[in-house]
């Protein structure tokens, strides 16, 4: 692991492995999905056959008396499955018990709410007691509705419990029975197929798959007592309450539609109608899973909810979009594939349904926020609002009119409900999350900034400039050149706070910032100090809200840096204007830059955009190799860091290079000597390749500029790691393809997705036994625009440090600079791993004879 590891791991291997994060979403909502696909794929096909073999009378009749089971089961669930989803991941015995006791509830409810149904049709409601069979068929459609909301039940209870896929076993069962059971009845001859047949069909299904799932249940031993304990649901009441209201006003709405259908025009419209709504359900029950299975797993984790809505909205618009789209155009082809009939009744009408795709996705999102942020009685309230609008519309619509100004009407008050639900859905998207340190410490934050996208990435890192021996710098006169900053530009990064949860710049006022720059800025005295003791100290220090940490004292200025702030170029500007006016005694002054949001994404565009012959090359990235599992040791975490500095070694690596290596840069002969000497010394370092930094700004168009962290650090696999040669051709090769900019941009998309840490992750706990250095080179370049500080000694006694506070636990971080004719290198590595004066000779050697060391690889 190298110092690039501590990155976001979508900065090495794309978007993809950086959504490795939300496993959880994936697994869960992908068996609800698949559940969806399967039923929907069995479901279309049983419908088809339906349709093709049964009077059209008989399919609408079998199709109310599904939409009665699916709206009065989904009553009857009374809320328990989404109770269960709640209550079981937190209890440790007695989940089947309170399982059953909520199964043998909803069977109940069921029932009672099946013969209120019975009741109303035979006595209000000509249409719907025509669709009832006759009493075989009543008494068939009542047993129906009692095992389908214990089965519904039973499905959310396997969500709690984590096991999702056997769910969609059961469901695969179900569909594959019923359509297995239909064509055996179509081809018994003499049998005609009634309405009553075809629900006979669908209830036998239900039981033979869930017969299937207990019996999976018991051969893996995970039931331990199916005994109903009433007293298990004390306490559960109101939130059992709650859910089932917002389940009842989500769901009554589109199961009640087929029976509108079917009382205000007629069973055959109904037939028609509700092919058409299964088609749209195939779609809308992709943002219904994903919204349930988001409840699912942030429902004990709050903070991972802004993320997971993120990656959920990704999933359901991504895919469903041109899902809708395309059923849209396909509207009357696709009702074609169930007979002309259809294609005439309900083609137009499946295309408006498609246009509520949107909403469905909104609304759903809107449901699961809700519940996790403990909001059921006012989602419940707004909902049964909603869902009687679009009863009522649908009502009016369809006494008044056809098929089409049913939906259409529908559709329009969907609309409307988007509208007022999507606002609260992007709250929790892009609003930021509140940081309320500043408050409770008394700090007044006059107005925030959010940060980029390419601040946010670097946001968990930071870095160490340290310099000196200077003359005039004191931590007061440091201090009184930041307060002067913050009077000219209060908005400023490097005197704002940084909002680490949020992602934002606090700017604060005069008299809270006079107070932050006390504890931002530490006076260490006028006596001699260790200058790597003030390095190591700040890279020991926990992050905190300063974006610049500053430690002056012994004439040195120590100062850790947010990434987010900038890299090399903006942070050498910081530390020349802070010491330089602090040595004159004036306000600091950085003229601010304007932040310009899309330039990479205007740079990638100039590389690939209209270049197909690039695209190729620019998505394909080198990977850092696998490594093997092997022994290992307990390990702690002990950065550190050792330095050196030479001022005669560029002008033997030059000498050397205009014999050897015409062209090659210093650089590359820096880090070939310093591989060169690690294996001298016996520490067999990763040869397979190395990260090397780079600045992304080359890419830019002439005049634009970015004032905060514009770098990219790829993994790269030269031929040789002790070949100046070869390094050097190998990221010159890689810097003209341009894929950094690539790999920036799938790096910020999956911010976009998820944000992005405020913190690293933390260390692990163990290291290989044999630990291989795995080496990670920065270089950043000349820092001769540092040459006018006040230093108090001559070039070849200057310190100059650029050292990261971060690294894995094998990792070595080379990182090199030129001042003046001076080499600076900076080695940074956990001394719990490495012995510190072994690569403190490693660097010396480097100093000493850096062609001695490459020749002898050679």
């Amino acid at each position: 692991m190298t110092a690039i590891d501590a990155l976001p791991r979508h900065a090495k291997h794309g978007m993809f492995t950086a959504l490795k994060g939300h496993v959880d979403l994936f697994l869960n909502a992908g068996s609800l999905m698949a559940t969806t696909l399967v039923t929907s794929v069995f479901g279309f096909a049983y419908w088809w056959v339906a349709a093709q073999f049964a009077p059209q009378a008989a399919v609408g009749q079998a199709s109310a008396a599904v939409s009665a089971m699916t709206l009065i089961g989904t009553i009857g669930m009374f809320g328990m499955g989404t109770m269960l989803i709640s209550e079981l991941p937190t209890m440790a015995r007695g989940k089947w018990d309170l399982i059953s006791t909520c199964l043998l509830t909803a069977g109940t409810a069921a029932t009672a709410g099946g013969l209120a149904y019975v009741m109303v049709a035979s006595l209000w409601v000509p249409s719907l007691q025509d669709a009832l069979g006759g009493t075989p068929g009543t008494i068939l459609l009542v047993v129906g509705i009692a095992l389908n909301a214990m089965t519904l039940v039973l499905d959310e209870a396997m969500v709690g419990l984590l096991q999702g896929p056997l769910q969609l076993m059961r469901n695969a069962w179900f569909s594959l029975i019923k359509l297995a059971l239909l064509a055996l009845v179509v081809v018994i001859p003499g049998l005609a197929l009634t309405g009553t047949v075809l629900l006979l069909t669908w209830v036998a299904g239900i039981v033979a798959a869930t017969a299937i799932l207990f019996r999976t249940l018991r051969r893996r031993r995970m039931i331990d007592s199916l005994q109903p304990r009433p007293g298990l649901m004390r306490g559960r009441g109101r939130a059992t309450f709650d859910h089932n209201l917002l389940n009842l006003a989500t769901y009554l709405p589109r199961a009640a539609l087929p029976l509108i259908v079917t009382a205000t025009l007629s069973a055959e419209a109904n037939a028609a109608f509700y092919t058409a709504f299964m088609v749209l359900s195939f779609m809308a029950m992709v943002p219904g899973n994903v919204a349930l299975t988001l409840f699912a797993v942030t429902a004990g984790d709050r903070s991972a909810l802004r993320s997971k809505v993120r990656v959920g909205l990704v999933i359901c618009l991504g895919g469903g979009l041109p899902a809708s789209l395309v059923v849209f155009l396909l509207s009357e082809q696709i009702m074609g594939l169930f007979g002309a009939n259809y294609a005439k009744s309900a083609g137009e009408a499946l295309a408006i349904l498609s246009l509520t795709y949107v909403p469905f996705v909104f609304h759903h999102f809107f449901l699961a926020i809700s519940r996790v942020q403990n909001k059921l009685r006012g989602a419940g309230i707004f909902s049964i609002f909603a869902g009687v609008a679009e009863l009522l519309a649908a009502w009016w619509a369809g006494s008044t009119g056809d098929l089409n100004d049913l939906v259409t009407a529908v559709a329009v008050v969907m609309a409307i409900e988007m509208v007022l639900v999507a606002p609260i859905v992007l709250k929790v998207v892009f609003a930021p999350v509140p940081d309320m340190s500043a408050v409770s410490e008394g700090v007044n934050v006059m107005s925030t900034t959010s940060l980029t996208l390419h601040e946010r990435a670097w946001l968990p890192l930071e870095y160490i400039r340290t310099v000196g021996p200077l003359a005039g710098v004191d931590a007061a006169r440091v201090r009184n050149a930041l307060i002067g900053l913050h009077a000219i530009d209060p908005t400023h990064r490097a005197v704002s706070r940084l909002d680490r949860s949020g992602a934002r710049w606090q700017h604060m006022d005069a008299t809270s910032f006079a107070a932050y720059v006390q504890e931002a800025v530490t006076d260490i005295g006028h006596g001699p100090v260790d200058f790597d003791a003030m390095t190591r100290y700040l890279q020991a220090e926990p992050r905190a809200h300063h974006p610049v940490r500053i430690l002056v004292g012994g004439g040195y200025f120590a100062m850790k840096v947010s990434h987010a702030y900038g890299d090399a170029g903006p942070v050498n500007t910081l530390v020349q204007e802070l010491i330089k006016a602090a040595y004159e005694g004036r306000a600091a002054r950085i003229a601010p830059s304007k932040r310009h949001r899309t330039a990479l994404a205007k740079a990638w565009w100039k590389q690939f955009g209209l270049k197909p012959g690039r695209w190729k090359e620019g998505l394909s990235f080198a990977r850092p190799p696998h490594v093997e599992e092997g022994p290992a040791r307990p390990w702690q975490a002990n950065l550190t860091v050792v330095t050196a500095r030479s001022g005669h070694v560029l002008g033997q690596m030059r000498t050397w290079r205009d014999q050897y290596a015409p062209g090659v840069t210093t650089s590359a002969i820096t880090f070939a000597a310093f591989t060169s000497a690690l294996i001298e010394l016996g520490f067999r370092p990763d040869l397979r390749g190395g990260t090397f930094l780079a600045d992304a700004r080359r890419y830019l168009d002439s005049g634009v500029s970015i004032d905060s962290n514009f770098c990219m650090g790829p993994f790269l696999t030269p031929p040789s790691l002790t070949d100046p040669m070869a390094i050097h051709r190998t990221l010159k090769a890689e810097l003209a393809t341009g894929r950094i900019l690539t790999m920036m941009l799938l790096r910020e998309g999956k911010i976009l997705l998820s944000g992005a840490p405020g913190m690293p992750d933390p260390y692990p706990t163990e290291v290989a036994a044999e630990a291989r250095p795995r080496l990670t080179f920065s270089n950043q370049g000349r820092h001769d625009m540092l040459g006018d500080l006040p230093w108090a000694v001559e070039p070849g006694g200057r310190v100059n440090q650029s050292v990261p506070t971060l690294n894995g636990p094998e990792g070595i971080t080379l990182t090199t600079s030129e001042m003046n004719g001076v080499l600076h290198m900076e080695a940074t590595f956990h001394a719990s791993t490495y012995d510190p004066a072994m690569v403190a000779r490693a660097l010396d050697m480097v100093c000493r004879d850096p062609a001695g060391l490459i020749m002898a690889k050679r």
